[in-house]
């Protein structure tokens, strides 16, 4: 049988922070990536639905000064991470997010799969600024989605959203 999670190659740019001193509105996970970053992860997370328990391990791009001008907080961001392991847990209820060293743990189930996959959807499609639950507490922070920006060459010195 074929393991179509295997085969995944990850394209584009994919972006993950927190803030350092965060207020009550800005805890938790922030998130954001290219047109191609969201098509990729979307890729990998249909192929893990409905499978067997799998992760990849995406490289994260670093975090820039255009990233953060998008939800324009000001404050500084808490740890660099350069990779992001997916797990795929079919019956794990909640999203998870736990940074060990450089590296973020994720681990997603059947249960809120489509919800991170429709997230990334939206950001692909230029939609940012809104919150997804990882469980379902209310006490749970909110993962949050930006749209991307990225500097247009010199000539005309504005920013476009890609």
């Amino acid at each position: 049988m074929r393991d179509w999670v295997s085969e995944w190659k990850q394209e584009g740019r994919i972006f993950v922070w927190r803030y350092a001193e965060p207020n009550r509105s800005w805890r938790g996970w922030h998130f954001t990536a290219d047109q191609a970053g969201c098509r990729s992860i979307r890729n990998l997370l249909d192929r893990m639905r409905g499978g067997e328990p799998c992760y990849r391990t995406l490289n994260l791009a670093p975090i820039t000064d255009a990233i953060l001008s998008v939800p324009n907080y000001g404050h500084k961001t808490d740890g660099k991470f350069t990779k992001l392991r997916i797990a795929f847990e079919p019956d794990a209820a909640d999203l998870r997010l736990s940074p060990i060293g450089e590296t973020l743990e994720m681990t997603v189930g059947n249960a809120r799969l489509r919800l991170l996959s429709a997230a990334f959807s939206d950001v692909e499609n230029g939609i940012g600024d809104f919150g997804v639950s990882p469980s379902d507490s209310r006490k749970a922070d909110p993962w949050m989605f930006w749209w991307i920006r990225t500097l247009t060459p010199p000539d005309n010195g504005k920013d476009r959203q890609i």
